[in-house]
């Protein structure tokens, strides 16, 4: 069974959530940058020989960096007759 093409307002729709996540993804990034800022990281922990907040940032820092690539992907995909 084929099915059919979302309407025109649908996928409109679908695209302005689209485009309102990726202008919340800068937000996001900013909120969790900030977290080491206000002490979550008082104690000397070390993961593989790394202190925590350095693992963090550069954790976040990639997950950014994913979600970046993953929302350019979805903004420029052809949404099939538009």
């Amino acid at each position: 069974m084929t099915e059919k093409p979302p309407d025109l307002a649908e996928r409109a729709f679908r695209r302005r959530r689209r485009q309102d996540a990726a202008l919340v993804l800068p937000l996001f990034g900013i909120i969790m940058l900030l977290t080491p800022v206000f002490g979550l990281f008082s104690r000397d922990t070390l993961i593989f020989g790394a202190p925590l907040p350095f693992v963090y940032v550069f954790s976040v820092w990639f997950l950014l960096i994913v979600l970046a690539r993953r929302m350019s992907y979805l903004l420029t995909k052809d949404d099939g007759g538009v």
